[in-house]
């Protein structure tokens, strides 16, 4: 084949050349995990330094009531934190902390904190509800209509789209994911019951614009009760214009789940998911005078034993750190989901009004900006998928992180009523401090060991002059192809000079199948000098749609296979569409 007309169909892997060292290249990315994650997370020097910094980050937070991430109040919380990943059931890393405040030790059951004292999940509960959902039915209902399944919401009239919500529009997923335009709550949070308002220059309500039930104060709310009140509100906004944080949406989900399947919620969640993940300290309803609890508040506000009734899919779990980071690890694993539907339910549903936030089922998700190496100030994208939740005195947060097989389970508890929003503040300090200890640890582990496994030159034993060198470059994400011969042939000098792409890095995409990992080139070009606020010249903001542009036989000219022994060390690499295996490490 013409010298040429190989070097347009080997576009996709132009790399490095000795003429392009002092270019400044583009460092465009897929979504998802730059490499694969090291075979022993533990025993990664970035993750044991940062065992130790986080350690000594909670320390100091307690000794001097303040970080650099915020504030953090030692005096009146009991505080959980545990770091799982999916390699082991044993954390990688656990503290608790009992406040210093005489006490506060009253509020342990059993007067010990430990990974195994109960905590309120709060509305953490709403993604339970929807992993219980998926774990029993899967996800094929998510595009059904409510009204298919919750007959007391069919052939309501929509006589006035401002003030009728429209039931027939609003589906199983629009629920699950914050997206059906319904209200927050059909009681709870109504101040009609609240006497002495009509003094303050609140108008007088009729009788039957009271509410009874579902507020705080009052019993719960039936299931008649709280359709009837679904009924009476107007909606905020067409299903699946705006994310809109609601609880009143995973109790109708629920309803929706007993209906289709004959069983009661709470037994789903029991043979869904405590069942299968042998969860012995969480709960779906109060579990008692338990030995090793935690309560938040007065006793007599009775918040650490309510029960919520139908609010309970919303928000009325009960769990233990240990537990709470198992429930994590299993997402992670998918331990109860196949791995494609797991792969759907870390995705986002919608925007929201912030570019580096979005949207899920029922997941708050956050952009983070890691380095790319230990120290660089070139960053990539991580998203994490993230959960929220606050009853009471009790706040707790679940974050996870998909591109590296690692997660977060947190929980505060508040003992001072009297100071609203104290304890989710320390909360959001913890949280801050985890994930920036933690999953920048994490992305450093993950290419420290690809710099010890895939770094090398490895040539073909075909007879031919063909080898491909791959290395690390400092400041750039993937790995670099370093050099390729083919056939006596140094194709890099070609393409750099004839195709303007002076670099390329492979990219791990997450299939793996018997020593074999799967990767596929990114391509570098030359950096461009334009305007911060440009909206479609941006460098890499489309480059998901420069993957497998040419083939060649059917086969990605962009693809690479690269063989790893027990210990994750490469034996070889493969490129499929040369039909050429480099199979011997030679440096």
């Amino acid at each position: 084949m013409h010298l040429r007309l190989f070097a347009v169909i080997l576009a996709l892997l132009s790399a490095s050349s000795i003429n392009a060292k002092n270019v400044q290249l583009t460092d465009c990315g897929l979504l998802g995990p730059g490499y694969p994650m090291p075979a022993n997370l533990g025993k990664s020097k970035a993750i044991q330094d940062a065992q130790k910094k986080f350690s000594s980050f909670l320390a100091q937070a307690v000794k001097n009531g303040t970080t650099t991430w915020g504030e953090f109040d030692s005096v009146n919380t009991s505080i959980s934190v545990g770091v799982f990943s999916t390699q082991s059931d044993k954390l990688l890393a656990e503290f608790h902390h009992i406040g210093s405040k005489s006490g506060n030790k009253a509020h342990l059951t059993g007067g010990k904190l430990d990974g195994d004292t109960i905590y309120r999940t709060g509305s953490v509960g709403k993604m339970l509800s929807v992993y219980t959902f998926l774990a029993k039915l899967g996800p094929s209902y998510w595009s059904d209509p409510i009204t298919k399944y919750i007959p007391e919401l069919a052939n309501v009239p929509v006589d006035n789209t401002v003030r009728n919500v429209n039931w027939s529009e609003i589906t199983l997923g629009s629920l699950a994911g914050q997206m059906s335009g319904l209200p927050r709550d059909y009681a709870l949070g109504d101040l009609s019951p609240t006497p002495g308002l009509t003094a303050l220059g609140f108008p007088e309500l009729k009788a039957s614009e009271i509410t009874t039930c579902g507020t705080i104060g009052l019993p719960n709310c039936s299931r008649e009760e709280a359709i009837r009140l679904l009924l009476k509100q107007n909606p905020i906004a067409p299903s699946w214009q705006t994310p809109v944080y609601g609880s009143e949406t995973y109790q109708l989900m629920a309803m929706a789940y007993e209906n289709i399947s004959g069983e009661p919620f709470a037994e789903a969640f029991r043979t869904g998911l405590v069942v299968p993940l042998g969860l012995k300290r969480t709960f779906w309803t109060w579990p008692g005078n338990d030995s090793n609890a935690v309560w938040a508040d007065p006793k007599e506000a009775n918040t650490w034993e309510s029960s919520l009734g139908l609010e309970n899919a919303a928000g009325g779990t009960w769990a233990s750190l240990h537990d709470f980071a198992a429930i994590g690890r299993s997402v992670l694993r998918s331990s109860i989901l196949p791995p494609y539907v797991t792969r759907e339910w870390l995705k986002p549903n919608s925007h929201s009004n912030d570019p580096n936030s979005a949207v899920g089922k029922p997941w708050e998700i956050f952009g983070m900006e890691v380095p790319v190496s230990e120290g660089s100030k070139t960053t990539r994208n991580v998203y994490l998928y993230t959960k929220n939740g606050g009853i009471g005195g009790y706040n707790g947060q679940l974050i996870l992180s998909p591109d590296h097989n690692i997660g977060i389970a947190v929980f505060v508890t508040y003992f001072n009523p009297t100071t609203d929003g104290a304890g989710s503040s320390t909360l959001w300090t913890i949280n801050e401090m985890a994930v920036q200890t933690w999953i920048t640890a994490a992305e450093t582990a993950a290419r420290e060991a690809a710099a010890a496994n895939f770094v090398g030159t490895f040539a073909s034993q075909d007879g031919l002059n063909s080898s491909i060198s791959l290395a690390m470059v400092p400041n750039h994400q993937g790995v670099r192809i370093a050099r390729l011969i083919y056939n006596n042939t140094d194709f890099l000098d070609v393409l750099n000079t004839e195709l303007g792409h002076p670099g390329m890095t492979i990219q791990y995409t997450n299939l793996q199948d018997d020593g074999q990992l799967a990767f596929r080139g990114v391509l570098q070009s030359q950096k461009q000098q334009t305007s911060p606020s440009v909206v479609f010249q941006r460098d890499c903001n489309a480059y998901w749609t420069e993957v497998d542009t040419i083939s060649y036989g059917g086969v990605g000219v962009d693809e690479f296979i690269i063989t790893v022994d027990r210990n994750g060390k490469a034996t070889g690499v493969e490129m499929p569409f040369l039909r050429t295996n480099f199979s011997k490490r030679v440096k």
